[in-house]
């Protein structure tokens, strides 16, 4: 495919390449610099609003779980205490969080063998209250590898109030507190992305989690609509190398990978093709994002026949 036509990544590459001064089919480290600038280019115009053709065909499906009664008969004071339950859990607890009813003081469950009747908490335990009825539960959930970005509202099924909206992290803190399950559980009002579960080195990636509140003391299949990652691999075919961005749009990539490659060669032009880029970005959320205050305003280039509404 030629690279004009601007199908695949490669084209995408070559135009680029072309338009900051350069052969088309440079290799070497400028190369790489330029696959660099369109893929984070990419990336960056996949994430920059809720574009209908880049969010995933079925949303991500959290299913959150029961919280889970049981009866504490010790816990040992030691860095970190070890509680020891009355009845062994055949499915292990390690990553959920512990509270005793006589003081909801909540601790993580740091490790948990199945089968067995010892947690092993994140810190020592200074409360009072060493034995009785507690609560295991969990607010916090993990995120597919394939999530480039997480678009409220969750909505869970069977759900008779409101969506459950996505907060930033310090008004969610504001709101909740650090560790929102110090309100206890209830009807979820808010979610949030917060600290990693892992830096996963094998996928190159962060495996993100959110963090529901109040936490839900039920299980619950919550969806949410999510745009996909994907990246370019430069062979010029396949879905490996097919932008994720309607045709007639392609060049906005184009467009900032190149004032990417003319701001490292401090060339006065990285600016124009910037403005261009950001140009073709505001026509883009003209066409694909309709603006909403109660009711839906369709702007007049939209069409209903071309079902662009």
């Amino acid at each position: 495919m030629a690279h004009y036509d601007l199908i695949t990544g490669l084209d995408l590459l070559h135009a680029a390449l072309l338009d900051a001064g350069e052969a088309a089919s440079i290799t070497g480290r400028y190369g790489d610099d330029a696959r660099r600038a369109v893929r984070t280019s990419y990336w960056s115009v996949l994430a920059h609003a809720r574009w209908p053709w880049a969010l995933s065909p079925t949303p991500n499906v959290i299913t959150t779980v029961a919280k889970r009664d049981v009866t504490v008969l010790s816990i040992s004071g030691a860095t970190p205490a070890v509680v020891t339950l009355s009845a062994s859990i055949s499915t292990t607890m390690a990553g959920r969080k512990f509270y005793l009813e006589g003081n909801q003081s909540v601790y993580r469950v740091n490790a948990h063998t199945a089968g067995t009747a010892l947690l092993t908490l994140d810190a020592g335990y200074v409360e009072t209250e060493t034995a009785g009825p507690a609560v295991i539960f969990q607010d916090e959930y993990q995120l597919p590898s394939t999530v480039l970005k997480v678009w409220d509202p969750f909505w869970p099924r069977g759900w008779q109030h409101e969506p459950i909206k996505l907060w930033d992290k310090p008004l969610f803190e504001q709101r909740f507190g650090r560790g929102a399950w110090g309100l206890g559980s209830g009807i979820i009002e808010a979610a949030c992305e917060i600290n990693p579960s892992a830096y996963d080195n094998t996928a190159q990636g962060v495996i993100r989690r959110v963090r529901f509140a109040p936490w839900s003391d039920e299980a619950l299949n919550i969806e949410h609509d999510y745009t996909v990652f994907h990246t370019l691999d430069f062979s010029g075919s396949g879905d490996g190398d097919t932008p994720r961005i309607p045709k007639e749009h392609r060049e906005v990539v184009a467009h900032f990978a190149t004032a990417k490659l003319c701001v490292s060669k401090d060339e006065s032009k990285a600016a124009d093709y910037a403005t261009m880029g950001g140009g073709k970005l505001a026509e883009m959320v003209t066409q694909y994002l309709p603006a909403q205050d109660g009711r839906m305003h369709v702007h007049p280039k939209h069409s209903a026949a071309l079902g662009l509404t």
